[in-house]
């Protein structure tokens, strides 16, 4: 298997951004971490990748000149479109995917507030899509914690088997037009990330293991850890 997606396969991401920030408590995309927005250190891993030719920024509704901005200044060459967001996540991804150029075959789709994730990761699950019989692939983490449901009253009820479940991440990787007609034609209502809409039509979409830190920053402690591990590395 190639370590890179063949050259006559376009690949191109769609950044998703639009979130409302509720459970951080304010803007997470913007904030700074390790001297850069969060937003540019997630635009330059796929700066870097050398087989993402075009990436598509989704953005909230009136921030997309402020999102054009944080690209700018991150110096990156690669962004094609500053897209405004949908009322959820579906209506985004494909928002995004409409601003695509029409020669993409792959598109790796990858949420904005997850700053730590590497090019390596990204070709990796280039690759998988490109050899997968779906064309599709996704990023994710075998459970390792204890898992328990709580009852009503917030209590544990009973321990959950944790043999053979994953923790799903981005990116998410896809061929373009296929999932573009997915999410337009999609009646899950508010699915949270696109491997769900895939599975309910029956794709059948191999995990890339992923075991090196690439958390979504969903609470104001998040940013300690990114803090931590992107001011440590060589190529920052």
């Amino acid at each position: 298997m190639s370590s890179t997606p063949t050259k006559d396969l376009e690949c191109a991401a769609v950044l998703v951004g639009g979130g409302s920030g509720s459970r951080f408590g304010g803007d997470k995309i913007a904030v700074s971490v390790a001297g850069r927005p969060v937003l540019a250190w997630t635009l330059r891993a796929f700066e870097q990748t050398p087989a993402i030719s075009s990436i598509v920024l989704v953005a909230p509704a009136g921030r997309e000149e402020e999102f054009q901005k944080i690209a700018i200044s991150a110096g990156i060459s690669k962004l094609t479109a500053v897209v405004t967001g949908g009322s959820h996540r579906n209506e985004s991804v494909l928002h995004g995917l409409q601003a695509l150029p029409p020669t993409i075959g792959l598109v790796a789709i990858h949420d904005a507030a997850r700053p730590l994730v590497t090019p390596s990761l990204i070709t990796r699950c280039l690759v998988s899509a490109q050899n997968s019989e779906s064309g599709a692939s996704a990023a994710a983490a075998p459970v390792s914690d204890t898992l328990h449901q709580a009852d009503q009253e917030g209590c544990a009820a009973r321990t959950i088997d944790r043999s053979g479940l994953w923790a799903m991440q981005t990116p998410q990787v896809f061929r373009a037009a296929p999932l573009s007609k997915l999410l337009a034609e999609q009646t899950l209502g508010k699915p949270t990330d696109e491997v769900s809409v895939a599975l309910a039509s029956g794709w059948r979409i191999p995990f890339v293991e992923n075991l090196e830190p690439n958390h979504k920053i969903t609470w104001p402690s998040d940013l300690t850890v990114a803090e931590a591990i992107l001011s440590s590395r060589s190529d920052r």
